[in-house]
């Protein structure tokens, strides 16, 4: 396993929501997708063989021999390209909530999950309390400064603008404001699997574009990689569902899957408007996502899933030709699915192979992963979450 980070040194825009005609706003995060598109280019660059349509194919010619990427390019589709959040953080689970008005140097941080499961209601001074959304670090929200770029279209048959063609990207700038209210350089980072000689040959690449419009500059990215211990181990997984379940009574058990990053778990198969999701059922939506998450039934059965989901539309560049790409419905990563134990034992090792592998399709481009009882929850725990370091229960 390795960490792998990319230091922002050019603004940085991801393809995110188009809000009308001409106006985008990047992504907070660079998605594995996106940094698999970056890798591939800059090998293309670097190949002695030709590529067909700017595909990265291994040739197996004889130059393909001596290269100092043979590796990597030869087993480049078997590699996992991970989700690069900000500053090393991750989605806020939306069973996070906080204080809307908080005093100074207060946390005012807390998660709702356990007393959902415990109490089956809501708790006192929730309704002051708002949702927190986007990418965290320790629980603080990670602010990163956005700036407005505009431009115009170019016609290229008349070498001129195009008429009436502005835009403006809303891109992310190569700064953020610290916990020390000090600018900072932003910086990306994910983990990757990767054979001792792919990452050696990876890290050859210093200086990655990342995103949309590298030809204008941005996206411009040094990386760096470096060896760290596996973190999805069966006893770490163990311990962190022991911690979870500690105070539940009633004779319940539960495993909490925590979405680390957006999911495409087939929801088309329902139908591809809002209101064929909501047609159905919690009963019947939980049985669908059961389905298509693969737990055995015989040993976890679903209760409940907090989740959010979107439309993803845009090229699929996965084939030697683009072609545009269907709207396609993704649950949101901060999703928290929560299952309870049937049998007497947990089968730590199918929730090992489970966050290894991830959950629904494109797990290789970043989508789907899961954290088992992530400690957010015990962290954060209204019930009796933490607050400035310290155990805190005076959430009133």
């Amino acid at each position: 396993m390795y960490k792998i980070d990319a230091v922002l040194k050019s603004p940085l825009m991801i393809g995110g929501k188009k809000l009308n005609s001409n106006y985008r706003e990047s992504k907070n995060y660079i998605p594995g997708s996106v940094l698999r598109a970056a890798y591939a280019k800059a090998l293309i660059q670097r190949c002695a063989c030709g590529q067909k349509n700017n595909y990265l194919t291994f040739q197996g010619q004889s130059q393909c021999r001596t290269c100092a990427f043979q590796t990597v390019c030869k087993h480049f589709s078997e590699i996992s390209f991970p989700v690069l959040y900000p500053m090393g953080g991750s989605p806020y689970p939306v069973t996070a909530r906080g204080k809307k008005y908080q005093q100074e140097g207060e946390i005012g941080i807390y998660d709702i999950l356990k007393s959902r499961l415990v109490t089956q209601a809501k708790v006192p001074g929730e309704s002051g309390w708002r949702r927190l959304e986007g990418i965290h670090l320790d629980g603080q929200e990670i602010k990163l400064i956005h700036s407005a770029i505009t431009r115009t279209a170019v016609d290229y048959h008349r070498n001129a603008a195009k008429e009436g063609s502005l835009y403006t990207q809303n891109v992310i700038s190569e700064k953020y404001k610290d916990n020390n209210d000090e600018l900072s350089e932003v910086w990306f980072s994910g983990n990757i699997r990767l054979s001792p000689q792919a990452a050696a040959e990876l890290s050859q690449i210093r200086l990655l574009y990342i995103g949309a419009d590298t030809t204008r500059g941005f996206g411009a990215c040094y990386m760096s990689y470096g060896e760290v211990p596996e973190d999805s181990t069966a006893e770490n997984i163990r311990k962190r569902i022991y911690n979870f379940n500690e105070g539940i009574g009633g004779g319940q058990q539960f495993v909490i899957l925590d979405l680390l990053t957006d999911a495409y778990l087939e929801l088309e198969k329902i139908g591809t408007d809002a209101i064929s999701q909501t047609d159905l059922s919690d009963s019947q939506m939980i049985t669908f996502l059961e389905e298509e998450i693969g737990l055995k039934r015989q040993t976890y059965q679903l209760q409940k899933a907090f989740k959010f989901q979107e439309v993803y539309r845009g090229f699929d560049t996965s084939e030697e030709t683009e072609a545009i790409r269907k709207g396609r419905l993704v649950v949101k990563a901060g999703a928290v699915f929560v299952y309870q134990r049937c049998g007497q034992h947990f089968d730590i090792e199918e929730l090992l192979k489970l966050e290894l592998q991830g959950i629904g399709k494109y797990t290789k481009h970043g989508f789907g992963k899961i954290r088992v009882c992530d400690s957010f929850h015990i962290n954060y725990d209204v019930l009796g979450g933490k607050k400035d370091g310290k155990r805190d229960t005076s959430y009133n």
